[in-house]
């Protein structure tokens, strides 16, 4: 029977490791993709998020046609709905608890040259970085776009309902999901691959020293995270207490989805 795994892919969250795991089981991705994500042959992203229902459930036929096995999304939200209610996906998505999310994307984007700023604040003030409040609960609500304070609380009860639609809910914390839960779920067997964690990459520490960066390649040879400070922590907490109580309500209600083996429903 053919299987489609839709991968919901959250920003530093595991996601990379979830999609070289795929590569290396053999699941099929399309010819032309970057991290999983379709690209059409032209070179453009296929914007899965825009689609109505229709053209998303063709979408999964196209797939089906070409064997097409695992699709991620990274820079959108599907509508989440008809991929459940499609016998042939299977909706897979790993979450991080908010605050290490965001230090991990900082920390990762510093060291990577993706970003100038070497405060929280300048990280966050970046236009490509403006929507990373509530970043969750723009997710799995389907409003990645709102404005700054725009999502509320049922924002939140639509990103819980979504989660719930999920066949299968991995937590980095979460004891033993990425080590067992995810391999016994999907059938997959752990393999040797590259998780794109922000350090321990020998290409990076080189590359920082040919670009003279040598201050910064002693700092990431150190595994030395940038400094933030109490302030700064304090705001992102209250500008993303949403995403703090999605978080804490995933973990008491041990939201997993049927696949999970740790689901009863599952045996």
């Amino acid at each position: 029977m053919y299987r489609l795994i839709w991968f919901q892919h959250v920003h530093k969250a595991a996601g990379s490791l979830i999609v070289n795991q795929a590569i290396a089981n053999g699941e099929v991705l399309f010819e032309n993709h970057k991290n999983g994500n379709p690209y059409s042959p032209e070179g453009e992203l296929t914007p899965l998020w825009e689609f109505d229902k229709d053209l998303l459930t063709a979408f999964v036929d196209q797939c089906e046609a070409e064997g097409v096995t695992f699709v991620a999304t990274e820079w959108g939200a599907p509508i989440y709905e008809t991929l459940h209610s499609d016998p042939r996906v299977v909706l897979v998505t790993c979450l991080r608890e908010p605050w290490s999310r965001l230090i991990s994307n900082f920390n990762y984007d510093y060291y990577h040259g993706f970003t100038k700023s070497r405060t929280l604040g300048g990280f966050l003030s970046e236009e490509l970085r403006i929507k990373q409040d509530n970043f969750l609960v723009r997710v799995f609500s389907r409003n990645y776009s709102a404005p700054e304070g725009q999502l509320d609380e049922n924002s939140l009860s639509t990103a819980f309902s979504n989660l719930r639609l999920f066949d299968l809910v991995l937590v980095t914390e979460r004891q033993y999901d990425l080590s067992n839960h995810l391999f016994e779920a999907l059938g997959w067997q752990s393999k040797p691959v590259f998780s794109h964690t922000t350090f321990g990459n020998l290409w990076l520490l080189k590359s920082l020293v040919g670009r003279l960066r040598l201050y910064t390649a002693w700092k990431y040879l150190l595994r030395r995270k940038i400094g933030i400070s109490e302030k700064e922590k304090k705001q992102f907490l209250n500008s993303s207490h949403l995403d703090l109580i999605l978080y804490d309500r995933l973990m008491i209600e041990e939201i997993r989805g049927f696949l999970h083996p740790l689901n009863p429903t599952s045996h």
